[in-house]
C-alpha cells in the first residue's frame, strides 16, 4: 500500500460530521466493491481522526485515503 495522504474538513456541527463520516463510509464501500481499494486498505481508511481546533471554535475531520480516492471523494460531496 503507497503512503495514504490525508484531507481535513472543517465542521462546526456534529450533524454535519455524523453525514460526511457516512458518505465516507458508503464511499469507501463502493470504492471497495468496485476494487479501487483492498481489504486492508478499506479497514484502514475507515479509520477517522478527529480534532478540535479552538482558535476556529470547529471540529477538523481528518480523512486519509489514496491520493486519487480522496480527490473523488471531494469531487462526489463538493462538487
Amino acid at each position: 500500500m503507497k503512503s495514504p495522504k490525508v484531507i481535513s474538513i472543517g465542521i462546526r456541527e456534529l450533524s454535519h460530521q455524523k453525514v460526511i463520516l457516512a458518505a465516507w463510509y458508503n464511499f469507501l464501500k463502493e470504492s471497495f466493491d468496485q476494487k479501487k481499494c483492498t481489504g486492508d486498505e478499506f479497514t484502514e481508511f475507515l479509520k477517522a481522526n478527529v480534532m478540535y481546533d479552538l482558535d476556529k471554535d470547529q471540529i477538523e475531520l481528518m480523512l486519509s485515503g489514496s491520493e486519487q480516492l480522496l480527490e473523488e471523494f471531494k469531487k462526489s460531496i463538493f462538487g
